[in-house]
């Protein structure tokens, strides 16, 4: 069977850490958030990753009954940790324990999956993230960013510029869009990535909804409504996002039909707690 897409990145034991609470427990990693709403919805997705022998059997189980795991190595060790701290501001803390995770982008990844569609690099570090392209060379390619490695954006502009000119969509927030540019506007920041070199570059803005930049004209979405009561947890909405764009872009769907199909995702996700969408 030819797979629509092929995500690649991490898959994470999650701490949540909200002001207040105590600390939650739940599966996570932007590769599996991505995959997770890719395939509800409706893309036949695979999954390429690394986790360590103290991953639940239990999520696994979940994962297979959605995804094509084949891609999935367990190796001895632990799996990464990703320790997600919420403040009172707003901001987000995202040290990482990386555990078996390391070297990201040389995954053994199943000949056959390399038939498919579309290839999404989840947040991994970015030299990882270019090994993983040049791996991928002459595929349709998309990627997306972290606040984990927010001081190599700001520090590794040449590597930052390489790795766009590669890529074909690019989905970062607002913020890591202006600080992987270091423009002053969201506008400039989005034709200055599309001018390194990504085709489509879609910035997600929150409850301000998506801007999406394709070379000849800005396009602007608004967030689905969703009321403050109803948000759960915010942690993998912008994962669910590109989960759900790219199940549409594979199959070439329209724009406006891809934004509609990330749009619901994160909502979705954002009713729930984790970053998986199941």
């Amino acid at each position: 069977m030819e797979l629509d897409l092929i995500v690649l990145g991490h898959v994470s034991i999650d701490h949540l850490r909200f002001p207040g609470k105590e600390e939650l427990i739940l599966p996570g990693g932007g590769a599996a958030a991505v995959a997770t709403s890719a395939a509800l919805a409706g893309a036949r997705v695979g999954l390429v990753t690394k986790v360590g022998e103290d991953f639940p059997k239990e999520w696994l189980d979940r994962l297979a009954k959605l995804l094509d795991v084949r891609g999935i190595q367990t190796l001895p060790g632990k799996t990464i940790h990703i320790h997600m701290i919420y403040h009172e501001d707003g901001s987000v803390d995202a040290p990482v324990d990386m555990g078996v995770a390391k070297n990201m982008g040389e995954t053994p990844i199943p000949k056959d999956y390399l038939n498919a569609k579309i290839f999404h690099i989840a947040p991994i570090p970015p030299e990882e993230q270019l090994k993983a392209l040049k791996r991928f060379k002459g595929k349709s390619i998309s990627l997306d960013f972290n606040p984990t490695y927010m001081d190599d954006y700001r520090s590794k502009k040449e590597l930052m510029r390489e790795i766009v000119s590669r890529v074909e969509v690019i989905f970062p927030n607002e913020r890591e869009a202006l600080v992987i540019t270091g423009v002053k506007s969201i506008e400039e920041a989005a034709r200055t990535l599309h001018e390194w070199g990504a085709d489509l570059v879609v910035v997600t803005r929150g409850e301000r909804g998506v801007l999406i930049y394709n070379g000849d004209e800005l396009f602007e979405f608004p967030a689905l409504p969703i009321g403050k009561e109803k948000v759960i947890d915010p942690t993998g909405a912008g994962d669910a996002f590109a989960g759900g764009f790219l199940a549409g872009y594979s199959r070439e769907k329209p724009l406006e039909e891809c934004v509609e199909l990330g749009l619901e995702r994160a909502r979705k996700v954002l009713k729930k707690w984790g970053s998986w969408s199941i």
